[in-house]
């Protein structure tokens, strides 16, 4: 099978795969922790940071979630055992909501259970005009986890999110588009491409401006109104004394494409 985890670099432009096809990409231990580390590095290192990150599954399928061998295990397991793994899977949906760059899921194929945790935890999702998302806990006894019902609340109206937790039923990502949740379709075998196209706009522009509106959209679910107010008052001041400022308003007054310095 190779590496569970594939990453490669396209410009300021990082490619996680999780490569585990034979089960339509079930999450492995090597893979959450792998692409937890990575994430958690972006946002700790002093170095320059990719510009966006795209997750994508091998084989046509973004995510199916647990491994149902490994689920039976932990059905064996004292309560420690059985929280180890979901403690490590809600690490890597933190680490993916403060990354400071913003984090695409490229779907084709689905995402169940956890991989739709997981897709529903990027910040845009680029997806196949086939694709579908499924909460399915249910369909084997079991309930939501990994961020699954925070996600949902906010994406659809809660009425919808409650007939996919009862029943673990598929929701199309062409419904899923028309509620806002999907940001793009594409046709089957297409979504990498057009997250692609995505991404090189994001690397192009200021990414120290991107950053700090993802760190606030982050803030605006737990802060008070007048926090977010604060927030936003002085994440602006400190970016107009910044040089993607000057450039940007520059090249606005001169009538030019602004060429954004390096982070």
């Amino acid at each position: 099978m190779g590496s569970p985890i594939i990453i490669t670099y396209e410009g300021q432009i990082c490619h996680v795969v999780n490569n585990n096809p034979a089960t339509r990409n079930s999450l492995t231990l090597d893979y959450i922790n792998g692409l937890a580390t990575l994430l958690n590095d972006f946002r700790e290192a002093a170095k320059p940071k990719p510009r966006a990150v795209i997750l994508s599954g091998a084989g046509g399928f973004f995510c199916s979630g647990g491994d149902m061998s490994g689920l039976q295990e932990r059905t064996q397991g004292h309560y420690a055992a059985r929280r180890a793994l979901i403690d490590r899977l809600n690490e890597l949906v933190r680490a993916i909501r403060t990354c400071p760059c913003p984090v695409i899921a490229c779907v084709e194929g689905g995402a169940a259970g956890a991989g739709a945790a997981i897709a529903l935890a990027c910040d845009m999702i680029f997806a196949s005009k086939t694709a579908f998302l499924a909460s399915s806990y249910v369909k084997i006894g079991l309930t939501p986890d990994a961020g699954t019902t925070v996600f949902l609340n906010a994406a659809i109206p809660r009425w919808l999110a409650a007939e996919l937790l009862f029943t673990g039923d598929k929701i199309p990502a062409t419904r899923l588009y028309e509620l806002g949740v999907v940001n793009y379709l594409a046709e089957e075998g297409r979504a990498l491409e057009a997250a692609m196209a995505m991404a090189t706009r994001l690397e192009a522009g200021p990414a120290g401006a991107i950053m700090r509106a993802k760190s606030l959209l982050s803030g605006a679910t737990s802060n008070s109104f007048d926090e977010q107010l604060e927030a936003e008052a002085d994440n602006l001041a400190q970016a107009l004394g910044g040089a993607e400022a000057k450039e940007g308003i520059t090249a606005f007054i001169e009538r030019r494409p602004p060429t954004f310095p390096e982070e």
